[in-house]
């Protein structure tokens, strides 16, 4: 029952990020221009942020109960690559982009730094979730 559960919560994990990156970025980065996309896009990042956060907490408890060290492992990755893009990466692009005062040269780097470890964190989760659900669903099978 166990397995069901991990299983489902790191897929609807993955399926989140997929819908984010897919659907969700794409379509207000071709809808929303200037200000409008800025303040979109802070708003729905630290929720994405903090669901992902929420669900890799759940699976963190799920995983605990059946005693797998390397899965727990991964998913603390999870929650600590969630938290710190939420507590810290986000407020500091933020905090880049609002330093009017600093040469747009200069912004533009620390941005692309700080941004580029955000996806960097982002697909790291997305290959843990992956090694997560891929070792369940070799459980399942080995029990069938």
């Amino acid at each position: 029952m166990l397995t069901w559960a991990i299983l489902i919560n790191y897929s609807m994990l993955v399926g989140t990020m997929i819908f984010f990156v897919g659907v969700v970025s794409p379509s207000a980065i071709s809808t929303l221009q200037g200000d409008n996309l800025a303040s979109f896009l802070r708003a729905i990042f630290p929720k994405m942020f903090l669901m992902g956060l929420l669900i890799g907490i759940i699976g963190s408890g799920l995983i605990y109960f059946i005693e797998q060290p390397l899965l727990l492992l991964s998913s603390g990755l999870i929650n600590l690559s969630f938290l710190i893009n939420l507590l810290i990466i986000t407020p500091k692009i933020n905090s880049i982009r609002d330093q009017e005062s600093l040469d747009e040269n200069i912004r533009e780097k620390r941005f692309k730094i700080y941004h580029g470890f955000s996806i960097l964190l982002f697909l790291s989760n997305f290959v843990l979730s992956s090694f997560i659900i891929l070792n369940q669903v070799s459980l399942k099978i080995s029990i069938f």
